[in-house]
């Protein structure tokens, strides 16, 4: 019951994970479109830390996969 609970919570921070991703890039293009500079560049640095960021937390999540936490030793 809970790890079904926890797995529901997961998939939706995920997809507003995402969907925040889209907003990035979304508002990239629009300081690029109204040719925004200073906040083009401030948007496309913020948005290639958030990218970076949720590739390496999304890669090397092992956190809860230790000893105590569910894992079964032979």
């Amino acid at each position: 019951m809970i790890s079904d609970s926890r797995e529901i919570i997961v998939r939706v921070v995920q997809f507003f994970l995402a969907l925040d991703g889209i907003l990035h890039l979304l508002e990239v293009a629009s300081a690029y479109y109204e040719k925004a500079w200073t906040t083009f560049a401030l948007t496309t640095f913020h948005a290639c830390i958030f990218f970076f960021a949720a590739y390496f937390v999304g890669h090397d999540n092992t956190h809860h996969r230790g000893e105590g936490h569910g894992a079964s030793h032979d």
